[in-house]
């Protein structure tokens, strides 16, 4: 498939099994309609060095903090060159749902009334013209913001029932996640119209530095904005032990973030295309979030079950000012 067809359809197979130090996964997240249950199923690839490459499924149980990893020889990945077709074994994960078959889980859910990025020429997804830069660690996907569930996963105990529900779906792929970063995301917003938001800060090496790069993605009013570091966004950050606060602001536009912290388990994450890292993700976590125009407030509440890490030596991203980079 041309490199072109794959920039501007970033959901399906970005790489190929030859390439050394590699990685690529999907972060399905899905959550029941009364937020008892909230998991993240994480298919994909690891390809490096020192280990034999291998596929996996690794799942998220956002209410009971624990998750699992399960490995597949590399044989066992199967992905269609036009769309996102992914199979790992029984596993099988396309744009419009998924079916889990590991040991301890099984089912399938369906997706419906999916809420895409906006894509331009220069533009062709989350990162902007950043798709277009060849070398970077790490690139990032945003396949929907917000959709309703339909179907069931079984843990062997309890059925967990997805039926009325809501999803999101991103997805990553390079080397090596970054040195630190801060991630955020919650869709279970109280309003009558859907309302989605994703922020991620992060430590972006660049020609020999480094830089301090975001990008937000807002669903509100049926419209998705854009708050990055690539259109002339700026931003604020602040950590504190128990809660991480940002501020994000595009000509007229601020975003204003409160994360508070919540339990969570720790993830495998790659480095150097090897699934020996970890970070602590919580499903459990709260976003207090504010949007307003020209200094009108049009939107103030609570996000639940919002996925939240922060990973690493984060005191380099913070920035009391409001910057750049």
């Amino acid at each position: 498939m041309s490199y072109l067809y794959r920039l501007y359809h970033p959901e399906i197979f970005q790489g190929n099994l030859r390439k050394n130090n590699y990685f690529e996964g999907w972060y399905y997240k899905l959550v029941t309609a009364d937020e008892s249950h909230a998991m993240a199923i994480i298919p994909g690839v690891s390809i490096g060095r020192e280990e034999p490459d291998h596929a996996f499924v690794q799942l998220l149980d956002g209410v009971n903090c624990k998750s699992y990893y399960y490995r597949y020889p590399i044989e066992a990945f199967q992905a269609a060159e036009k769309e996102l077709d992914v199979r790992i074994g029984n596993n099988h994960f396309i744009l419009d749902g998924l079916t889990i078959d590991t040991d301890d889980f099984k089912g399938t859910v369906q997706f419906s009334g999916r809420h895409p990025l906006p894509t331009s020429l220069l533009s062709p997804g989350i990162m902007g013209w950043y798709s277009f830069t060849p070398m970077m660690e790490c690139y990032h996907g945003v396949m929907s913001m917000h959709h309703r569930l339909a179907g069931r996963i079984s843990n062997g105990k309890i059925d967990l029932d997805f039926n009325g529900g809501i999803g999101y779906h991103e997805k990553d792929w390079g080397t090596s996640f970054p040195r630190c970063w801060i991630w955020a995301h919650s869709n279970h917003f109280d309003d009558d119209q859907p309302i989605s938001l994703m922020a991620s800060v992060a430590h972006i090496p660049w020609k020999g530095h480094y830089f301090i790069g975001f990008i937000v993605s807002f669903l509100f009013q049926e419209e998705i904005m854009i708050f990055a570091t690539y259109n002339g966004s700026r931003k604020k950050v602040f950590i504190e032990d128990d809660h991480v606060l940002m501020s994000f602001k595009r000509k007229d536009r601020q975003l204003d973030i409160i994360a508070h912290h919540a339990p969570g388990a720790d993830l495998r994450s790659p480095i150097q295309g090897l699934m020996t890292g970890k970070v602590n993700e919580s499903l459990q976590a709260r976003l207090e979030v504010t949007y307003s125009e020209n200094g009108k407030v049009l939107y103030s509440g609570e996000g639940t079950s919002a996925g939240l890490e922060v990973a690493g030596d984060t005191d380099i991203l913070m920035s009391k000012e409001w910057s750049r980079r």
